[in-house]
């Protein structure tokens, strides 16, 4: 057997063995229920999902009391001058962080989007727990 022919049944059996569970599911308990408990299940993790957003939207006007900053925290977006702490609230933790400490300033380069051995998609530099500039690979 070769390599294309083992991924080939891997690829088969990822998607047939759920699609199976479906049909006999489906036999067994009935196509209206089942479609039923798929709808079902899916308005309940979009509620899940809206429910989740709302709060944190709450967490931050409670902490910043500024809907466009609230806004623009929500949408991920990130701007010089910004504070580390927004930039936390932004874009979550960072997957590395190289830091240096001088004697005036604390230097730190926040790393995201990890794309193997030292390569990442988005560096953000900080200057005293500012933002400074970035750099960004698409």
């Amino acid at each position: 057997m070769t390599k294309a022919d083992s991924t080939a049944i891997g690829v088969l059996l990822i998607i047939g063995v759920p699609i199976y569970g479906i049909i006999k599911v489906g036999e067994t308990m009935g196509w209206v229920l089942l479609v039923l408990l798929i709808i079902s299940g899916i308005a309940l993790f979009l509620f899940y999902k809206a429910h989740r957003t709302k709060k944190r939207r709450d967490a931050l006007m409670l902490k910043y009391d500024d809907a466009e900053l609230v806004v623009a925290l929500m949408d991920e977006i990130f701007w010089q001058g910004q504070s580390s702490e927004q930039l936390l609230d932004s874009l979550g933790i960072p997957q590395d962080i190289d830091q240096k400490i001088l004697k005036t300033k604390k230097k730190e380069v926040w790393k995201y989007n990890h794309q193997g051995g030292n390569r990442y998609g988005l560096r953000i530099t900080l200057d005293n727990d500012l933002v400074v500039g970035w750099d960004q690979k698409s």
